[in-house]
């Protein structure tokens, strides 16, 4: 663990500011802070800490954590920052530059063109050869210049300028290099907001600065839509389940006859759907209660007619054929009953 607080101290030294060196110096030594005692030693605000903490976060050197407290005196809680140093992540992001920056500046060293091995050192031709060109051009001496046929001389080893930058670069990245060969040698432990909590050192402050204490809240419990008591409504477990075609096509099956069985159990009974009381004009009763109505109304029609007198019961068929056959052609028929009382009502009194 030592040698990842120093890789890490290192490179801030090499490639960042003071103001944010100070800020992983703190953080290494209280393992985690919140954001107000932060402020107190670097002797910042609020809004100028978390700008200075937002590049470091971005570049994986810190952790942002939040969670919700309740301060001594108020009633509601509020949101309080807390930063840490995640190693295992911090490591990750070193490694990564050092491959990034190593395979750009390989980009540059690759040699846009074919080395020239051999040069003439004839003064005014000063032609340069590459190996490939001058088999060619032999001699007793040795290779020939095609131009001015003078022997040619093997050029002196020069470095492209991308090279020279790639070296340079090695150099100045040997320690984190070496640093990070040692820290592959060793297991980083985890680190969270838990753990890193844990271990943190108190702030000493004076009893002017002094800030009241802070408990943290659930942040179920905060929440607008939260129920206090039930921290967890939501469901327990998900199942999954992956059926072939096979299997839809047995489901559809059980479906349909569990539709139709529901069907068959909701259905109405025959007392509700078959009326039962005898209808003129188009509507006909059926079903066992509508035929028992009919042999009563025609038993009572008999018994009533074997009362009646002879010559009332031949007016009586008279008016019911004539109405049956009025039936076929009218579908409502109107009788005037009482006609003897309204002519009485009609006439006219004498005028004196």
């Amino acid at each position: 663990m030592d040698i990842a607080k120093t890789l890490i101290r290192c490179v801030m030294r090499a490639f960042y500011s003071t103001q944010e060196i100070l800020i992983i110096d703190a953080l290494v030594q209280h393992s985690c802070l919140r954001d107000d005692d932060l402020g107190h030693l670097m002797k910042l605000g609020n809004k100028d800490l978390h700008k200075a903490c937002a590049g470091l976060r971005d570049a994986r050197f810190l952790v942002v954590h939040t969670r919700p407290e309740l301060q001594a005196g108020k009633t509601r809680p509020q949101n309080k920052t807390y930063y840490y140093i995640d190693y295992r992540q911090t490591i990750d992001a070193i490694k990564w530059r050092v491959y990034k920056t190593d395979k750009d500046m390989q980009g540059i060293a690759k040699p846009s063109e074919e080395n020239k091995e051999y040069v003439c050192p004839r003064v005014g031709c000063e032609a340069q050869w590459s190996q490939m060109e001058v088999l060619d051009s032999v001699s007793s001496r040795g290779f020939t210049c095609q131009r001015c046929g003078s022997v040619l001389e093997q050029a002196k080893e020069r470095e492209a300028p991308g090279h020279q930058q790639l070296s340079r670069m090695n150099n100045q990245f040997k320690f984190m290099t070496d640093m990070l060969q040692e820290v592959d040698k060793v297991v980083i432990p985890e680190c969270n907001f838990d753990l890193a909590l844990a271990n943190a050192r108190p702030v000493v402050r004076l009893e002017t600065h002094e800030v009241a204490p802070s408990v943290p809240v659930d942040s179920a419990l905060n929440k607008p839509s939260a129920v206090k008591g039930l921290a967890n409504t939501g469901p327990k477990t998900m199942q999954v389940i992956i059926s072939t075609g096979d299997d839809d096509a047995e489901q559809a099956e059980a479906a349909r006859k569990r539709q139709e069985e529901l069907l068959r159990q909701n259905a109405l009974p025959e007392w509700i759907t078959s009326s039962s009381v005898p209808t003129t004009g188009g509507f006909k009763a059926s079903g066992p209660a509508a035929a028992s109505l009919l042999d009563s109304s025609s038993a009572v029609k008999d018994e009533t007619a074997a009362d009646e007198p002879p010559a009332k019961k031949a007016k009586m068929e008279i008016q019911g054929d004539i109405s049956v056959k009025d039936e076929d052609h009218m579908p409502m028929s109107f009788k005037m009953e009482g006609g003897d009382e309204e002519e009485d009502d009609l006439e006219f009194e004498d005028v004196m």
